[in-house]
């Protein structure tokens, strides 16, 4: 398929909505540790994202196949996430210790699996239930905030990141057409959760800053 510039151009949008989305859910963190640490997750898919939106470019631009800036998605995205959903974990438990090995030893344990396997796909689960999780522990902050126009908002997305499942087994998966609908529909779930994450950080300030005190 001949990938177009403007389309490979068009695939950063998304990765910084999400990244923003991100960054501002680490930022609900009631702990000094835990809002560093998911901000890093936050810079870790970012980077994964970024990564993969260069090899489109340069494999659009006919600079070359960078594949191992392809590769690097869901290793970055993967150990980000990790780092995110503890974060968002202590966020939920409102600042209680709350461990973090058992989210570094399934990090872990994919990157094991994924070794030996010589295949990315345990750190693409890990990336997916990951990124799942991150809309979910923001849902129920959201929630616990009352902001029931976040928690539609994280809903929305993942019904339209889930949709992007049946696409993508598509026999027209690999056309233009099809891979700007699938960038859309990417797009569009993004976007929701960024604005989710800011009307959730909004609305959890005020606990913010009683905690702070």
């Amino acid at each position: 398929m001949d990938y177009p510039i403007i389309l490979a151009l068009e695939d950063f949008v998304p990765v910084i909505f999400g990244t923003v989305g991100f960054a501002l859910l680490a930022r609900t963190a009631p702990v000094e540790s835990a809002r560093k640490a998911g901000l890093a997750g936050a810079v870790l898919i970012g980077a994964g994202g970024i990564a993969k939106c260069v090899w489109k470019l340069g494999y659009s631009a006919g600079a070359g196949d960078w594949t191992l800036l392809e590769q690097a998605l869901f290793p970055l995205m993967a150990a980000g996430a990790t780092l995110l959903s503890w974060s968002l974990a202590v966020t939920v438990r409102r600042g209680k210790p709350t461990r973090f090995w058992p989210f570094g030893l399934a990090f872990g344990s994919c990157v094991a699996g994924s070794v030996p396997a010589g295949s990315l796909n345990p750190l693409f689960v890990a990336a997916t239930l990951g990124v799942t999780a991150i809309s979910v522990l923001g849902a129920v902050v959201a929630g616990r905030h009352k902001q029931w126009w976040a928690v539609s908002l994280y809903v929305l997305g993942l019904v339209l990141v889930m949709g992007l499942v049946p696409l993508r087994s598509s026999d027209e998966h690999h056309t233009v057409a099809f891979q700007w609908l699938e960038q859309s529909i990417n797009t569009a779930a993004q976007l929701c959760l960024l604005v989710a994450a800011w009307l959730t950080l909004r609305a959890s300030r005020p606990a913010l800053i009683g905690a702070s005190r």
